[in-house]
């Protein structure tokens, strides 16, 4: 199917106010197992799924994320779809989010924050599978009672489709989420800032 006859329908993308919602439930949750000590997965969930929302990286891309990727304002995908190379431009929230995060992760997780270590390690301290990624995300959008059919490829299309309507030009939403050509990206413009009204990408 060509991009020109597929186009991203509502039913595909997360909506602000369910975004908000997410993001409270697994805050919530994400706090309650800092202060016990206790089920710290649901800490590393909480930035898991803030990266995914935030920066529209793939899921494979998330999972070979290393904590030196983080760089000045942008997060570096080494190896994107076709092995490609890109810089995703960061929002002030998500760079803080990051830095937060780099902070959690050596106090509260115990892991390692060298540059060349994974960004998201798994319970056993070893990089994450894409399969267990997927299986968190899940996880908390049933929590959050959101259908069925939302995925962790969900969290990409919102976040073209928040960038867009937000106003940000389509180049800079190509080279953020690696499209190959604007007409990928052009076919979440259904997208309306009425729609999506949220101070989520600054």
């Amino acid at each position: 199917m060509t991009n020109q006859k597929w186009t991203i329908t509502r039913d595909l993308f997360l909506s602000s106010e369910q975004v908000h919602r997410l993001y409270t439930i697994v805050k919530d949750a994400s706090d309650l197992a800092t202060h016990r000590k206790k089920n710290l997965v649901h800490v590393r969930d909480h930035f898991i799924l803030r990266t995914l929302l935030e920066t529209g990286v793939r899921v494979a891309e998330l999972a070979a994320l290393k904590v030196g990727d983080i760089q000045s304002g942008s997060l570096i995908v080494q190896h994107g779809k076709g092995g490609k190379k890109r810089n995703i431009i960061l929002g002030k929230s998500t760079q803080r989010m990051l830095k937060e995060f780099l902070k959690v992760k050596q106090k509260v997780l115990d892991e390692s924050t060298d540059a060349d270590a994974p960004l998201f390690m798994s319970e056993r301290k070893g990089p994450y599978t894409t399969r267990a990624i997927r299986k968190r995300v899940k996880f908390w959008f049933q929590r959050c009672g959101l259908a069925n059919s939302l995925s962790c490829h969900s969290c990409r299309h919102t976040y073209v489709s928040h960038l867009i309507a937000a106003g940000v030009d389509l180049p800079t939403v190509r080279d953020n989420a690696g499209h190959s050509s604007l007409s990928t990206t052009s076919i979440y413009s259904h997208a309306t800032k009425d729609e999506l009204d949220v101070n989520l990408y600054e």
